[in-house]
């Protein structure tokens, strides 16, 4: 090992003391200079690894690659699920994102059907998502947001084994194929979807790659089985039957059997949207809203798309959604451009993001990126496939581990926000909080409540919630900030004052 190398090391070994350090310490002043993001310091110490494995590569520790892959998973799981549940904790998950599924499933398990109250309507006629049936049980046994946040991080853990088994299909190389699903668990897409609560359209994360395994093995039950799950993930999930089925007729030349797919997914979007979803809302499809601008109905929108194309190319390819396209292809070290058979599968839902006008659509760590990031996972393998592949006498100047291992730095450095959330001020309860959960504790179950948007997730086992100040009328309890008491009808009394919150009761 060169000098250099040595040296690199030892800076590397003290940034990674200082990122535990603010981990555990919240933070400290360095030379006038304010150090409460361990964020910042894991993207010098990926970018300090990148330079010294180019200088001298890093010799790997002789570890199998299926147990490579067995401990990424296991580590996610524990590191990941610790920050979902220590975020609910904190109160930092919200209502719409967690308590309205939390009350979902809850209702479905007690056998009151998909209501919620968040507002009061049918869940079907907000988003059709009978997969949440599924979780039914879970509410049975641990009834609460905690086994969600942990179900959920549990489906997306395991499609690294899904990618690991197509990996080894396409490459016939167990150590690339550890490589991408080490890949897709440091991910920063699929961290960003998980940490946003629960979402029914991430578990397409998972799925889909389940799905291109099984029909890659001629499994063609379980293919449609993982089909299956994913649409009844959501209304708008059809899109990935329709990327799938580009992805059959494309990259596998099955074009009957893609096409079939592909034509069935916009019956199920079409009929979910024009007649199942208007009947349990009692009231058209809702969420065309992000592409007015192209048309009114889902029937103006597509012709628009087909018909004025000098309208939206400008929009679909503004510098904005030029580099939320960089951040989704470079943590895979930009291998899905190099198989571009199977990247047209990812045309789809790739639109759906790149025609909205809304920049949450187009930003790499929200969850409408869980119908994109699982065909770029397929694609690189099949970019890495063609890389490795002597097409010719003239070998390429950039090997597939190069590229790998590029994209793992990346991937650190964009997905170094998530070390955030491990860092002791972000899970240690503060007297606010313990405050909280002693006025919470003073509510008795299943009676209707409204209060503040951070405290319905953790009260949403019941039939009747609301987000202050809706629900009043019906409610039995209110508890929010103290400062909001001037919006507190005079038919409530208040029962006590704890720290910054405020707990009032109907008289």
């Amino acid at each position: 090992m060169s000098g250099t190398a040595r040296l690199l090391d030892a800076l590397a070994v003290g940034l990674g003391a200082l990122v535990l350090a603010i981990l555990l310490t919240g933070g400290f002043t360095v030379a006038g200079a304010r150090l409460t993001r361990p964020e910042d310091v894991v993207v010098a110490l990926a970018i300090l690894a990148g330079i010294r494995a180019f200088l001298v590569p890093y010799r790997l520790p002789d570890v199998r690659p299926q147990h490579a892959v067995i401990g990424g998973v296991v580590a996610y799981v524990v590191l990941m699920a610790f920050v979902m549940v220590t975020r609910h904790q904190a109160l930092r998950t919200h209502a719409l994102d967690l308590g309205y599924y939390v009350q979902l499933v809850w209702n479905m398990s007690r056998g009151y059907g998909a209501y919620v109250t968040l507002p009061p309507m049918h869940a079907w006629g907000d988003h059709f998502s009978p997969v949440f049936y599924l979780f039914a049980p879970i509410a049975w046994i641990a009834p609460g947001a905690a086994a969600l946040l942990i179900a959920q991080t549990l489906i997306l853990a395991v499609g690294a084994f899904a990618v690991y088994q197509f990996g080894w299909l396409r490459l016939k190389d167990d150590g690339h194929a550890a490589a991408f699903a080490l890949l897709y668990l440091l991910n920063p897409s699929m961290h960003g979807v998980n940490i946003r609560d629960i979402h029914p359209q991430a578990f397409a994360i998972a799925l889909v790659p389940a799905a291109a395994l099984a029909f890659d093995r001629r499994r063609y039950l379980l293919c449609a089985l993982a089909l299956a799950l994913t649409l009844a993930g959501r209304e708008d999930a059809a899109v990935v039957g329709v990327g799938f089925g580009v992805w059959m007729a494309v990259a596998r030349a099955r074009w009957l059997a893609g096409a079939g797919v592909a034509v069935a997914s916009v019956a199920v979007l079409l009929i979910d949207v024009t007649f199942v979803m208007p009947y349990f809302r009692g009231a058209p499809y809702p969420h065309l809203g992000r592409y007015a601008w192209l048309g009114a109905s889902l029937g103006q929108i597509l012709g628009a798309l087909v018909l004025e194309p000098w309208v939206w190319l400008p929009v679909a390819f503004a510098p904005a959604k030029l580099l939320y396209l960089v951040a989704m292809l470079a943590p895979l070290g930009f291998l899905p451009l190099l198989a571009p058979r199977a990247l047209a599968a990812v045309g789809p839902p790739l639109a759906m993001n790149l025609l909205s006008v809304d920049s949450v659509l187009f930003h790499h760590r929200t969850q409408y990126q869980s119908f994109v990031l699982p065909f770029l996972i397929l694609a690189a393998v099949e970019g890495c496939r063609r890389l490795s592949a002597p097409v010719s006498r003239t070998r390429s100047p950039v090997s597939a581990t190069t590229v790998i291992a590029f994209g793992f730095v990346v991937s650190v450095v964009l997905a170094s926000r998530t070390v955030n959330d491990l860092a002791v001020t972000r899970w240690l309860l503060a007297p606010e909080h313990r405050a909280a959960y002693r006025l919470m504790e003073q509510i008795p179950g299943g009676v209707p409540v409204s209060v503040n948007e951070r405290f319905v997730p953790h009260l949403a086992t019941r039939r009747e919630i609301h987000i202050f100040p809706a629900g009043l009328p019906a409610s039995e309890f209110i508890l929010d900030l103290s400062t909001v008491g001037s919006n507190v009808p005079p038919t409530y009394r208040k029962v006590i004052s704890e720290g910054p919150w405020t707990l009032w009761r109907r008289s």
